[in-house]
Parts: C-alpha cells; sequence; structure tokens
C-alpha cells in the first residue's frame, strides 16, 4: 500500500490489512497496481496475458449462492419437446443455444437481442430421420475447421451420433451433416461433453451406466477408438448432465444421476487421456432430487453448481470453497412457477458480469436463469483484453478476476483481491446546477489531505486549480474536479451544470413608411412550448402580441420588446426600433366603393387645414379636416358617384415635425 495512503488512512481510521491472493489461483494472468485504492478511484489490470484467444474479466461478482432472478420466455416459436438436453456457447457479439427434440429434429436459438430475449429457431429437421429419435445430449464445439454440434441418443435400431457442422460461423447455414456409426460399442449413450485433447477432439458419454470416451479422426469423419472406463464402481445411474471444470491444470466432471439421486465427481488430472477416477458425492442430504441437469460456474476461488430436480420443481445452489475437490454444500430454493418439473439445464455462461443459464420446462417453455452483477462497480465486467477502467461506489474487498479460453483445452483463471476504502471527507457545492444562459456560477470543493484539486475543462472557467472557481457555461457542461490524494487514491467529482438556453430575437431595425405595417420579430428565439413570449409596449398590434412573431402599424417611432421567459424562470430580453418618418402623404389611387373607403393612409398627420375632392366639372362632392374621415364614394348629398377619376386636393401637418404638406392628386372610383 502507498505509504502517503496508509498514513492517511491511518488517521482516518480506514487502514486494513491487504488481502493476499489464495494458492489455488495459478499462474497470474495479470497484477494489480495497488491492491489498495480508495472508492471512486479508477484502475485498469496491469500485465495482462496477452497469447489468449478469449478473455471474460469480472470486477463485481454476482452473489452467485443466492436465490436467482427467472423468467419465464413461455412456449413460443421454440418448438421445445420435453428435451432433455440444451447446450449454449458464444459466438462473435451473439449467443446460440442447440437442443434436439424427442422427434429427433435438431434446433438452433439465436439471441440477437441479448441473452435474455426470444431467440431466432432455425429447424435443421431430423435428416430423413437419422438423428436420434431419443436424443440424450448436445454438446458444441469449435475447432480449425468451424463449429460442430454433436447429438448422441437412441433410435429403435440403437445407438446413434451424428454431427452438424457450420464451417462458416454458428450465425450462418449448416455446411455439413454426418452419421457415425456405433451401433456395435454404444447401446443406451446419455449425455455427451466434447473437449480437444493432443489437437483431437474427443467425446465423453455415459452408456449403460458406463463412462466411455469416444476419439474420432482429426477430420471428424471416423470414430477410431472408444476407450471403456466401466462404471467405476458403480457411480452412475440414469447421467442427467455434465459440468467439466478445469482447476489450475487438472480437469474435472461433476455429474448429476437422475435415476440414483447422487452426485459424482470425476477427475481426470492434468490430460482427459489420462485414466479417471470416481467419487460418490451422493444426495447432499437428499438434496438432489430426480436431478437433469447441472452448471457449474467459478468465483474467484469459490465453484458454484446448480442442479435442477425435477419431481419437486427446485433449484438447488451448489457451493465448493477454495477448491472443487471436495463435497459441496447445498442450498434448495423454490422458484415458483417458473420452475416446473425442469427436464433440461443449460451449461452457464456470462455477459457483462453476469452469469446466465436456461432451463427446459415440462409444459415445453422455457426458463431464463439470471445472477446479475453487483451493481457497486462502475464495470461489472468485460471480454475485451484491456477493460475499462473500473471504479467503486462503496468500500469493501472485491475479488478482480480473469478467465482466458473459456470452454477451451488451454482455459485459465486467476484472480486478485482488491480492497476498497474510504477517502477523506469531501465538501461540495450542489453538483446538478440549473442556470440562465449568461449566468456565473459559484463552485467549492474542499477536504483535506489532498496534493492537488484539479478543475476541467477549461472553459469558460476563471481557474483549473484550487478550492473555488466561478463557470459560466453557455450549454450544458459537466466539469470535473479531481482530487490527488496519492497516486492509488485519485478521486474525480462531477458537477452537471445545466443551462437553461433561452434567446429572445426581436429582429433588426427597420424604417417603414407612414401608415405601413412591418412583421417584427427574429429567426433566433429559442422556441419550446412551454415557454412564454410576450411583446411590450402593447401599441398598434396588428396581431397577437403573445407570439415570436407579430404585425405592428405603429403611428410614431417605437421601441419594441420582446421578453421569452422559460418555467425556470429563466429569461432573455431584445428590443427592435421601428422608425416611422412623416415624409409625404400616402393615399390610394384607386378605391371600390361598395366594399372600401378613400382616406389618408398616413398615421402622423394630425393636423389638417383642408381635404377636398372633386368631380371632374370640378363640383366638390366631399371634404374633411378630420384626418380619420374617408370619402365613401357619395356627394354631398348622399347620392352616389358616378365611376371615374375624382381630383384629390390636402394640406396637412405632421405631428412630430409640425411639417407641412400640400399635395394634389387624382383617385379612380370603382364599383
Amino acid at each position: 500500500m502507498n505509504r502517503k495512503l496508509r498514513l492517511l488512512l491511518s488517521v482516518l481510521g480506514l487502514a486494513c490489512l491487504t488481502p493476499q491472493a489464495d494458492a489455488q489461483l495459478g499462474s497470474p494472468l495479470f497484477s494489480l497496481k495497488h491492491d489498495t485504492i480508495c472508492k471512486e478511484s479508477e484502475f485498469v489490470p496491469d500485465s495482462i496475458v496477452s497469447n489468449a484467444q478469449t478473455y471474460r474479466w469480472s470486477f463485481c461478482t454476482p452473489l452467485l449462492g443466492a436465490i436467482p432472478q427467472s423468467n419465464s420466455l413461455g412456449t413460443g416459436t421454440l418448438q421445445l419437446n420435453t428435451n432433455n438436453n440444451l447446450t449454449t456457447v458464444r459466438s462473435g457479439e451473439f449467443f446460440y443455444s442447440f437442443t434436439a427434440n424427442n422427434d429427433g429434429r435438431v434446433f438452433r436459438y439465436q439471441y440477437e437481442d441479448g441473452i435474455e430475449a426470444h431467440p431466432i429457431v432455425t429447424d435443421f429437421g431430423h435428416f430423413q430421420f437419422s438423428t436420434p429419435s431419443t436424443p440424450s445430449g448436445t454438446s458444441v464445439i469449435e475447432t480449425a475447421s468451424g463449429w460442430h454440434v454433436f447429438v448422441i441418443g437412441r433410435s429403435t435400431n440403437g445407438a446413434r451420433l451424428v454431427r452438424l457442422d457450420f464451417a462458416n460461423g454458428l450465425n450462418y447455414p449448416m455446411t455439413g451433416y454426418h452419421t457415425y456409426n456405433v451401433l456395435t460399442s454404444l447401446a443406451n449413450p446419455r449425455e455427451i461433453y466434447t473437449v480437444v485433447a493432443n489437437d483431437s477432439v474427443r467425446a465423453f458419454t455415459f452408456d449403460n451406466n458406463e463412462m466411455k470416451r469416444i476419439d474420432f479422426s482429426a477430420n471428424l469423419d471416423t470414430v477410431t477408438n472408444i476407450a471403456d472406463f466401466g462404471t467405476m464402481g458403480g457411480v452412475f445411474d440414469g447421467v442427467s448432465g455434465v459440468a467439466a471444470v478445469k482447476e489450475m491444470d487438472n480437469f474435472h466432471f461433476v455429474v448429476t444421476n437422475e435415476n440414483s439421486h447422487k452426485l459424482t465427481h470425476i477427475t481426470f488430472g492434468n490430460s482427459y487421456l489420462n485414466l479417471p477416477f470416481a467419487i460418490d458425492l451422493g444426495s447432499l442430504s437428499g438434496d438432489i432430487d430426480a436431478p437433469t441437469g447441472i452448471a457449474v460456474v467459478r468465483s474467484c476461488n469459490d465453484y458454484y453448481g446448480y442442479v435442477t430436480n425435477k419431481d419437486n420443481a427446485e433449484w438447488v445452489v451448489l457451493h465448493w470453497p477454495a477448491s472443487i475437490a471436495g463435497t459441496p454444500t447445498a442450498t434448495v430454493y423454490d422458484l415458483g412457477a417458473n420452475l416446473l418439473l425442469p427436464t433440461a439445464l443449460s451449461n452457464a455462461v456470462r455477459e457483462d458480469g453476469a452469469v446466465y443459464m436456461h432451463v427446459v420446462n415440462s409444459n415445453n417453455a422455457l426458463t431464463v436463469i439470471k445472477y446479475d452483477n453487483c451493481t457497486n462497480a462502475s464495470v461489472g465486467g468485460s471480454n475485451l483484453r484491456v477493460p475499462p477502467s473500473v471504479k467503486y461506489d462503496q468500500a469493501g474487498i472485491y475479488s478482480v478476476s480473469l478467465v482466458v479460453d473459456e470452454g477451451l483445452a488451454t482455459e485459465r483463471n486467476y484472480c486478485l483481491p482488491i480492497n476498497v476504502v474510504e477517502y477523506p471527507s469531501i465538501n461540495l457545492t450542489t453538483q446538478d446546477t440549473l442556470i440562465c444562459s449568461g449566468d456565473t456560477i459559484n463552485m467549492h470543493a474542499l477536504t483535506f489531505g489532498t496534493d492537488s484539486i484539479v478543475w476541467s475543462p477549461d472553459y469558460n472557467i476563471n481557474a483549473t486549480q484550487g478550492n473555488f472557481v466561478k463557470v459560466w457555461p453557455e450549454y450544458a457542461q459537466v466539469y470535473t474536479v479531481t482530487f490527488n490524494f496519492a497516486e492509488n487514491c485519485i478521486v474525480k467529482k462531477e458537477f452537471n451544470i445545466k443551462v437553461d438556453k433561452v434567446v429572445a430575437d426581436a429582429g433588426i431595425d427597420r424604417i417603414i413608411t407612414d401608415g405601413s405595417t412591418s412583421m417584427i420579430g427574429g429567426p433566433n428565439t429559442t422556441l419550446r412550448n412551454d415557454f412564454t413570449y410576450q411583446w411590450t409596449p402593447n401599441l398598434f398590434f396588428e396581431s397577437n402580441p403573445d407570439t415570436t412573431i407579430a404585425w405592428v402599424r405603429p403611428a410614431q417611432n417605437m421601441t419594441y420588446y420582446l421578453t421569452v421567459t422559460a418555467p425556470s424562470g429563466c429569461r432573455s430580453i431584445d428590443s427592435v426600433l421601428v422608425r416611422v418618418p412623416c415624409e409625404d402623404i400616402r393615399l390610394p389611387n384607386a378605391f371600390v366603393a361598395s366594399t372600401q373607403t378613400f382616406g389618408l393612409l398616413n398615421l402622423q398627420l394630425t393636423q389638417i387645414n383642408y381635404f377636398r375632392i372633386y368631380d371632374r366639372w370640378g363640383q366638390e362632392v366631399f371634404s374633411t379636416t378630420n384626418p380619420n374621415t374617408h370619402w365613401n364614394g357619395r356627394n354631398k348629398k348622399g347620392v352616389e358617384c358616378a365611376l371615374g377619376a375624382y381630383v384629390w386636393e390636402i394640406d396637412a401637418y405632421c405631428k412630430d415635425s409640425n411639417e407641412r404638406f400640400r399635395k394634389t392628386g387624382s383617385v379612380t372610383l370603382l364599383r
């Protein structure tokens, strides 16, 4: 432990013993730069082995000894028929399961939407009834020539073993099919598990309660030998599941026996080609009862096994502390309606640190079993060689584990404990804050015992170091403050500054002619349904003044203000100057008397000496001194005037400049 951090933690009363790696863990696959870190301090494993084909990291192990989450996918399009076999593997992005029905058809389940979702189902059929009509096991293995699915079982004329080939990958169509002649060497095989040993594929099965190893040629087309290991002391009786475990450099099987209600442990030593020996683990005080499958997973030093009991629909959790070479303890759980007389249990697979299995039920529904990763790590797991940086949000001792080449003969496991301790007390301003655009906010970060306090990014901030800063972001911004307590205690805190961006755009200043209308409001105003908009002063509007765009017809120079207000109270104000010079007399040159009147368009001519209209003979038909009075097309006696041209004359003054305008013109009367 870093001396400075040890001293700091000692002062705080947080120092604790550094855990040590267990000797069972084998040769190191990675290292940790520090065995003790602060809560929220990020780390990445070092010295990671580089010659592996696959990597599976776990940083926050699930509670594998507890009751799991379970969810029934129902029957749907799965086409299950009380299947007693189900094998799941991962290839590329997706998981795939293979199973064989009791009518001999072989199915592929492709989980493109995740291991918990309904899969895409492919029915490969029974290949003209050459598959076992009563299959008892499936096994999937990858070799240099591609993926291969083995199916074993019985038909009316004896034992059958077939192989489906997927040379291009499991997500592609099947590329080959092969039938083996095993009628004289096998009678009633149950279960199958394939391995690669000495560069050749071998398959283990249990035939009339005798364990046998089937050796294949290099091209997999022929069976070169079948090794019969016998009953191995009578420990097999209706084998219903096989789980393989590699501990250190030794290979093991844990087998369930449906008829005898017992577990069997088989040990091969450092090679599957060695002469195995078996141990009867018994029924574990009756907790193993008509088992139909088993899966085993490793959690750092410990092993956990899972067994489905058929008759009582029970979920049994096994626990081997420190090593698989012993008798496990058993705990029985009831999963309710999601476990109904189960007939098969798949092997366990991992995704993002969680452990998954599938159960086939007697009602042909498929149940997903999930042991979710703990939530104390920022990254639960990873399949990358170099995982993302990880941090923990709670103090405690955690296991960092790595499995390489999982499921292959070269599989190796390694884990190291990491001690996570509290960091010194930190006092911060509110970390999630809403400000208005253009505002400045003060932030502080107070603690003791740190070498430095650094703020980032360097954007609209008055300083990047120190306890107190001011920021004024224009848009939403996350600021990070980093406390460097020690090399293994670097803590980062984020300040999420949200900016209520409120912009008012009243438009550009303009000059309009006296009496004309103008549209005010610009394109940059923030548009949101929950914002309010208001123009002031409310004078000379020709439209609603509570919108972003409005029409005005001012009778004088006017400055209009647009106020935009957000629900948060943030507001923005912008103005537009509308100038209306009094420069000339404005009158229309024609009008329709039936629907219109004829008069001044100006709004600034407040004093009129006279406004007269004459017909073609010079007779006055209209006169007024009121700028708001218009001619309706009738003479002074109220009689409609004839169509044609009329002459007008006016003498008027502007109200602001007192400038005098005297002008004559003509207008055409229409009807």
